[in-house]
């Protein structure tokens, strides 16, 4: 004799996890960090809470700034005036073993990848890009929010920082950098 058992509830299918969403990010004013819409903060990062940034001061050589709540980061940017090509052939090499997304020739020579702070995950993009007579480099990091489609964000915030850059600093950006 065999015996068997049947369920007492029918299974169900599991579900698919939810497509990331892919939406236009706010740009307007006002910027903090000299690049990101205070707008889109909660959208891309899925943080609505209270959150403190910090100054746009801006140097002529670089800077960087940080948007963060009490437990961790939520963005962080930076930006040579003067970009290495040193820095960005560093970059592409770690980024190549990190989970990388190609940027839009457009906006320079640089990559997406994945990043970590403290076990925490994040999502960066760096790109060296000509602007006026300069190499200039921008990086752009994200906490990660896995309702968004975090590569649309950073090459759509690139341009958006990379515009700002330009209005910062007087010149015409222009592409992938010189030599």
């Amino acid at each position: 004799m065999i015996a068997g058992c049947t369920p007492d509830k029918p299974t169900t299918p599991a579900t698919p996890d939810p497509l990331p969403v892919q939406s236009s990010v706010a740009d307007r004013p006002p910027y903090l960090c000299y690049f990101i819409p205070q707008a889109a903060v909660a959208d891309l990062t899925g943080y609505a809470g209270r959150y403190k940034a910090g100054d746009d001061k801006r140097s002529a050589i670089g800077d960087s700034c940080v948007i963060s709540n009490e437990e961790q980061s939520l963005f962080i940017t930076s930006y040579e005036v003067s970009g290495s090509r040193r820095t960005i052939t560093q970059y592409l090499e770690w980024a190549q073993k990190s989970n990388p997304t190609e940027l839009p020739k457009e906006l320079g020579e640089g990559l997406i990848a994945d990043f970590d702070i403290r076990l925490n995950p994040y999502r960066t993009a760096e790109t060296l890009f000509r602007c006026g007579s300069e190499n200039s480099l921008i990086a752009i990091t994200v906490k990660r929010n896995p309702s968004r489609d975090q590569d649309h964000d950073l090459i759509q915030l690139m341009k958006i920082a990379q515009r700002r850059f330009a209005e910062m600093f007087k010149c015409q950006p222009g592409g992938p950098p010189q030599g």
